[in-house]
């Protein structure tokens, strides 16, 4: 039996983003998208985001620019997005959109927190360890000055065992 043949699949082109959008589903899809791109991807994108809403800041943009600012590092600093999200979510009027970014906002901040708490532990780990190179320094210092005491030491002997013998002899 004679079938027409098939047209090859051609790849669909995804549609472009509509960045000013402000409902969840548009901001949950720009998500996705970003969570499919490489970290060497996001930053050109983050970049193209923050000048198209610094030409026209409105609310999605805004939305747009947080949500790829929480994933790229080099755009943004994490704690200023932070308070970002906090003054947008208390001025979007969608409860959805409102209470979806309140639960980001506790994920930054836990990231953030998080950040703090290794840069504190690795500070405390340089100082640490500087201390016991300054206390190897130390005990090698020490090392030597008993080592060189304990030379004198000998030394002393010696002349005391030389004199004892002299004075054996007298």
């Amino acid at each position: 039996m004679w079938q027409p043949a098939k047209a090859p699949e051609q790849p669909v082109a995804a549609p472009p983003r509509d960045y000013a959008a402000m409902d969840l589903d548009a901001l949950v899809r720009y998500s996705e998208d970003l969570s499919k791109m490489t970290p060497a991807e996001r930053l050109p994108e983050c970049q193209q985001v923050d000048r198209m809403q610094a030409s026209n800041p409105r609310m999605g943009y805004r939305l747009h620019l947080l949500l790829a600012q929480m994933v790229t590092d080099g755009c943004g600093d994490a704690s200023i997005t932070l308070g970002n999200i906090r003054v947008v979510a208390n001025e979007i009027e969608d409860g959805r959109v409102r209470g979806w970014l309140a639960y980001l906002g506790e994920l930054v901040s836990r990231s953030n927190q998080a950040a703090a708490e290794k840069a504190e532990l690795d500070k405390q780990l340089k100082e640490a360890q500087s201390g016991k190179h300054k206390v190897r320094k130390d005990a090698k210092a020490k090392d030597s000055k008993i080592q060189s005491l304990e030379n004198e030491v000998e030394e002393l002997r010696s002349k005391l065992n030389t004199l004892k013998s002299i004075e054996q002899k007298l």
